[in-house]
């Protein structure tokens, strides 16, 4: 259209001159990160400060591996909080936005993944689950897929995922950091159990700027 963004997506909205519509957002249960640092210690090093908060938040027992946390302090930075952030922003205009964590696995592969890896949303999202897995589909699978592309497809008519039927999905607050969870037992509104890691990541990039 001959024109050019000047601004970050933030600075837009911060200004009031974002897009007023609706927005739904969120990332998966082991989404996509790259790791930095072979240590734990040098995982933790960046949080400064908040040092021990970040390994009490990732490393609870102090059992973890290097690669599983620093994978998660990954996925966290460049999936899971900025979702939260957009969902935090667009709300804050007065705009309803819905945020999600996409958790379920396919029962098929439960002993392979550890959460939902990225983009393993899509099939259930489509309800194309019976072309993924085939003859390992299961009745769990089936109804995760039914129930998501009701969502999905309620949000594209309406600007609401809302529909009869299903598991109310309220508008993300930062009061009450709701989301939707689709979680191995079916959709759950409840709020962020990764609230806490959430803000030492959210922190950590703001003292960065």
């Amino acid at each position: 259209d001959g024109k050019v963004v000047t601004e970050s997506p933030s600075e837009a909205y911060a200004a009031g001159r974002g897009a007023k519509i609706p927005v739904m957002i969120g990332a998966n249960s082991a989404d996509i990160g790259f790791a930095q640092g072979r240590t734990m210690e040098a995982l933790f090093a960046p949080f400064g400060a908040d040092r021990e908060k970040a390994k009490a938040a990732y490393d609870p027992n102090g059992s973890g591996k290097p690669i599983e946390v620093g994978v998660a302090i990954a996925a966290d930075q460049m999936m899971v909080e900025p979702a939260r952030f957009v969902a935090r922003t667009v709300g804050a205009t007065g705009q309803p936005a819905y945020e999600y964590r996409f958790s379920y696995v396919a029962e098929s592969m439960r002993k392979q993944w550890r959460g939902a890896p990225h983009a393993t949303e899509i099939p259930f999202v489509f309800d194309t689950v019976a072309a993924r897995y085939g003859k390992d589909l299961t009745d769990a699978d089936r109804a995760t897929a039914q129930a998501a592309n009701a969502y999905w497809v309620n949000f594209a008519k309406t600007g609401n995922p809302a529909g009869k039927g299903l598991p109310e999905w309220p508008a993300y607050s930062p009061k009450t950091d709701i989301l939707m969870d689709f979680s191995p037992s079916g959709p759950v509104a409840k709020p962020d159990p990764w609230r806490d890691r959430l803000d030492l990541v959210e922190r950590l990039a703001t003292q960065k700027k």
